[in-house]
């Protein structure tokens, strides 16, 4: 056991740690305590609302020491299944994994008895400080989308070229995103028509509602669209800059903005009806992709650096603690809305908020991507070099080619004399 979380260690394999049988019982109580803990926290039992918060937190903070000591053997020793190799379909590995959940419900225990008594009168502001952290980690979704574009922009063959401005390209940018999502927008209104039968607004009746909303939201995409293409036009434009990595990179963030901002309107409340459960499976896998691509990235910093406390099994760890932190926001913020904000309420802010980050980081970002004038410059020196380089070389070889040319005519000379 200890040399594989060793190699896990050594080459990095992230996906190959998410999946390894020794982590797996962490993720299935993650999702079986966070289930848990929000509907006990949406419905108030026993005013379980600020101490569901406090687990909440001090889950997190265990998994914080849980990530730090990993790389240590007895962190390997309290907190990995010793597998063997012989999978997850046998008695010996859950009484193995038992022993493991212990040792972390001890630790959990310990750090929320601490928080405890030294929040003391302040442990009503927990749920209040859980609540906030999700808008916060909505906006940091938008700068981990924009970041993971910048490295994977600046990552290609970059060459001074011209971005492809002007009305023409616009206009194909524009009816890309339309082409795009008009299906999926047909597609979450024709299976949401039994809901809007019957409903009416303002004197619309619910269909003709439903299409109304879908044009505006269309034309609304689009606008988008036109907007952040002008104000990035000139920065995509500027010398020694490799105008389509910004195209690219541009495209990237409008896209991504555009699906946050589709799955906050398909959970409007006039026209469409998603049930929890979808959008509990849907929420599960985007906050599997988030943490991972976060996780990744700090794996990657952490590989440059040399730390082993972002790597391998340490890194399935802060994913987990991401993951407790993400589900107390969303119990916290049902909570202190007394059950208003539901899951899908709340999702739909936390998009919204995602969407319209990635607008407003896009401008102050995309001078970070494409510049090329560093690397002519490097190749203009290197250039320099090597030419005065072979005009030093030319000159000896010269003045060698002179030397043995006198050398010759003194010993021919001497010759004549003899």
């Amino acid at each position: 056991m200890e040399h594989e979380s060793e190699r896990l260690s050594e080459d990095g394999g992230l996906l190959e740690s998410f999946t390894d049988p020794s982590t797996f019982p962490h993720f299935i109580s993650m999702i079986l305590v966070s289930s848990f803990l929000y509907l006990m926290m949406k419905i108030q039992l026993f005013g379980i609302n600020e101490t569901g918060s406090l687990v909440f937190l001090s889950l997190s903070i265990t998994y914080v020491i849980a990530a730090i000591i990993n790389p240590t053997r007895i962190g390997q020793f309290l907190l990995n299944v010793e597998h063997d190799s012989g999978g997850i379909f046998n008695s010996g590995y859950w009484k193995k994994s038992a022993r493991v959940m212990i040792i972390i419900s001890a630790i959990c225990i310990s750090v929320m008895i601490a928080l405890y008594i030294n929040l003391g009168e302040y442990n009503s502001s927990v749920i209040l400080f859980m609540g906030s952290l999700f808008l916060m980690m909505s906006f940091g979704q938008a700068v981990s989308i924009v970041y993971g574009g910048i490295r994977y922009s600046n990552r290609r063959q970059l060459t001074v070229r011209s971005s492809r401005s002007g009305k023409w390209y616009v206009g194909l940018r524009v009816a890309s995103i339309v082409l795009l999502f008009s299906p999926l927008i047909w597609w979450m209104s024709y299976t949401s028509q039994d809901s809007v039968k019957g409903f009416e607004f303002y004197g619309y009746e619910g269909t003709l509602l439903n299409l109304m909303l879908q044009l505006v939201f269309l034309v609304f995409l689009g606008l988008i669209v036109v907007f952040l293409d002008m104000i990035t036009s000139v920065k995509r434009n500027r010398e020694l800059i490799d105008g389509r990595a910004a195209d690219g990179f541009m495209m990237i963030v409008i896209l991504t903005c555009c699906w946050h901002l589709f799955s906050a309107w398909r959970r409007n409340p006039f026209t469409q009806a998603p049930s929890q459960s979808s959008i509990l499976i849907e929420e599960g896998v985007l906050m599997a992709i988030t943490i991972l691509l976060a996780v990744w990235t700090i794996s990657n910093k952490g590989r440059d650096k040399g730390w082993g406390i972002f790597q391998g099994q340490s890194a399935v760890y802060w994913g987990i603690c991401f993951g407790y932190a993400y589900g107390g926001s969303i119990a916290s913020l049902s909570s202190l809305s007394d059950g208003v904000l539901d899951l899908v309420t709340i999702t739909a802010l936390g998009h919204l908020i995602t969407g319209l980050s990635a607008v407003v980081l896009l401008p102050i970002t995309i001078g970070y991507v494409g510049f090329v004038g560093r690397v002519n410059e490097q190749s203009e020196h290197t250039f320099s070099e090597n030419n005065d380089s072979r005009k030093i070389s030319d000159m000896e070889i010269k003045k060698n080619n002179a030397q043995e040319n006198t050398s010759q005519e003194s010993d021919l000379e001497v010759e004549l004399l003899d």
